[in-house]
Formats: structure tokens, C-alpha cells, sequence
């Protein structure tokens, strides 16, 4: 196996996702020089976000969008050689994320230009001589410190219901409606935004009947002048519009919801022909010798010293002031946690 030749990098990014981007970004704001900053991905697409989701309605706003943008003075945003798309939609409303990936997709070849990047997947990552050694391919490359902003898999139930259709499909209208005939019955888990959009999708390619089964009652997002109710598991935006007329004082003719419970399940399940789960997300990272990533520490992303967590598959824990708890997820939010865990991970180190 090929090890990197150079002194190791001071700072290590997997992962070109929205986390990602604004790790970079926050970095090089940080004051950390960007020939010791390595960034690797497979693509440098703006990962899942760009590759798959673009055809899904946000539930945050434009106005954060442009915020995030905005904000990390790394980006140059303002040297943009055009106007993007979403700079024309109204601040308060909502955008499909394809147009949020567009202004994504030049920053990050903007980052490019300043810092290491390397186009693979990191395999394994293993801890000696006072660094993190990164597997790529034939080739290892050495970082004293790694962010892992690797994002996340949906989830997926071992129930035999159907046949599966998969998350990335059933939220992209088109590839949804390739997919089912109406003459199907379709179960759909979940009740979050989501599931939501997937039971508008599935109505709109003319699905005969939805079966959506869920752990909690439809949650929407309240503002409470300075905090939001629900604001990571709450719906927002145009599907929260359109859920309250079709999902809540009355229910669509076409739709019917029952408690995810295994009686509901074997009762209702056995005439679908086809099932969508829409119930969260499972972190996605390369191997870690000896260490369980998932037990990160979620106040702060550190998951050991020298190697730390951001983004979707490892959301930061907030408590809301009713004390509700929840995991942290969107890209203003990702952005404020990394710029606020960030002087913790420069001191933490192996």
C-alpha cells in the first residue's frame, strides 16, 4: 500500500456534502492554512444532497439557504460569476434543493482551488504515530486531525411486504411514477416530511391506495418568536400546507393511517404490492479500527481525539426550551455547530 509521502495534512475532510462544504469553509475562517487542509470525496457533487434529493421541497427557508452562503467568508460568495435561481425565490419561502445544490456545487469547486482535494472513498481510517491514516484505494494519506462529514443511508425495515421502493426514488416525482401502477397499493412507514411528500407524490402518479403506518402523530413546526417548536421533526413549508388539507381535518378518500404496530402491520399489509420506508437515517462512514462510531459524543461531533463527526450522520443533540429533544439537521444548523464546536476539536487532539 502507497502511504502519502508528505508530512501529514493538519486537518482531513471526508466527505463534500453541505457538512462538508461548510467544514472546509469554517477552517479556512479559522485561520488553518489551505495547503494543510486535505478534502476527499468520490465526487465533489455536493453528495447526496446534490446526487439524489434535488427534487424534494425544503423545510428551511431561503432566506438560511442564502444565509449559509453567505456567511462563511471562505466561500466568496459575492465572486459568483451569475445570479443562482434561488436568489430570485422570496426570502421566507421554500425551494427544491436542486436549486440550493446549484450554488453549492460552485463553492465547492471554489474550495477546490484553494485546499488538497482528492477524488476517491475512504476505506478504513486507523490512529498512529500521532495521526489519522486515511485508506484510499492503494493509497494512505496521513491528517493529525479528521472531520467525517460522510453522511447518511436511509433505513430500511426487515418486513416482506412488496415490493421495495427506494427513498431516493419515491421522492423524485418522475422515477416514482416509472415505478407503480395504479392498480397499487402502496405502504408507506413514516410520518416525517419525508414520508409526507411521498404520500403527495404517490396521489399525484395515481397510486389506487396509501397505507401509511407511523410511531406518532403529524407534527408541524411552530414559530415561537425567538425558537421554533419542532423544528427538527416538525413539518414546515409547502407540505405542511398541504398536509393539514389532505392528512389532517379530513383524510384524502384515497389515503388511510394506522399505528405502526405489529397487529396494524399484519393486518393491513398483506394487499400491498409495493412498500416505501421513509423512517430516518443510518450513518454512512469508512471503518474505524476498535472505535464504534455511532457513539459519538453529541454535544460536540467528537467521536475520538483527533477524529470528529458533522452533518446528517452525526447530528448534534438540542433541547429545545420546552425540553424537547432533538438531532440537529439542516445546513444553517450544520454550519453553526461546526463554527461552534470547532475551538473544542483544535484542542482535542491525539
Amino acid at each position: 500500500m502507497k502511504e502519502s509521502t508528505t508530512s501529514p495534512y493538519a486537518w482531513a475532510i471526508v466527505g463534500a456534502g453541505p457538512a462538508g462544504i461548510a467544514s472546509v469553509g469554517l477552517l479556512l475562517d479559522a485561520g488553518i492554512q489551505p495547503e494543510t487542509i486535505l478534502w476527499i470525496d468520490p465526487d465533489f457533487q455536493v453528495g447526496d444532497f446534490g446526487a439524489l434529493w434535488g427534487e424534494v421541497s425544503s423545510n428551511t427557508s431561503v432566506k438560511l439557504f442564502l444565509d449559509f452562503l453567505n456567511n462563511i467568508k471562505a466561500f466568496e460568495y459575492s465572486q459568483r460569476p451569475s445570479i443562482f435561481s434561488l436568489e430570485a425565490l422570496p426570502p421566507n419561502g421554500f425551494s427544491p434543493l436542486k436549486s440550493v445544490a446549484e450554488p453549492l456545487q460552485w463553492v465547492t469547486d471554489h474550495l477546490r482551488k484553494k485546499v488538497t482535494s482528492i477524488q476517491g472513498k475512504v476505506t478504513k481510517q486507523t490512529a498512529k504515530n500521532h495521526a489519522w491514516h486515511l485508506t484510499i484505494g492503494e493509497a494512505t494519506y496521513a491528517a493529525e486531525k479528521v472531520i467525517l462529514a460522510t453522511g447518511a443511508a436511509p433505513k430500511s425495515l426487515p418486513l416482506s411486504l412488496g415490493k421495495e421502493i427506494t427513498l431516493s426514488q419515491a421522492l423524485n416525482p418522475e422515477k416514482l411514477a416509472s415505478s407503480i401502477k395504479r392498480s397499487d397499493t402502496v405502504a408507506v412507514f413514516g410520518a416525517s416530511h419525508s414520508a409526507m411528500i411521498i404520500i403527495r407524490n404517490l396521489l399525484e402518479a395515481g397510486a389506487k391506495q396509501v397505507n401509511n403506518f407511523y410511531l406518532h402523530p403529524i407534527r408541524y413546526a411552530i414559530s415561537m418568536g425567538d425558537w421554533t417548536l419542532y423544528d427538527n421533526t416538525g413539518l414546515k413549508g409547502e407540505t405542511a400546507k398541504w398536509v393539514k388539507q389532505n392528512l389532517g381535518s379530513q383524510l384524502h378518500p384515497k389515503v388511510q393511517r394506522f399505528i405502526s404496530t405489529k397487529e396494524n402491520i399484519d393486518k393491513y399489509t398483506t394487499a400491498s404490492d409495493k412498500v416505501i420506508y421513509a423512517t430516518g437515517f443510518t450513518q454512512r462512514a469508512p471503518w474505524c479500527d476498535d472505535i464504534d462510531l455511532q457513539q459519538y459524543d453529541t454535544s460536540c461531533g467528537i467521536i475520538a481525539p483527533g477524529l470528529f463527526g458533522a452533518g446528517i450522520g452525526f447530528p448534534i443533540k438540542v433541547t429545545d426550551p420546552n425540553g424537547n429533544q432533538a438531532l440537529n439537521v439542516g445546513l444553517w444548523k450544520f454550519m453553526n455547530d461546526i463554527r461552534r464546536m470547532l475551538p473544542i476539536w483544535q484542542k482535542y487532539s491525539l
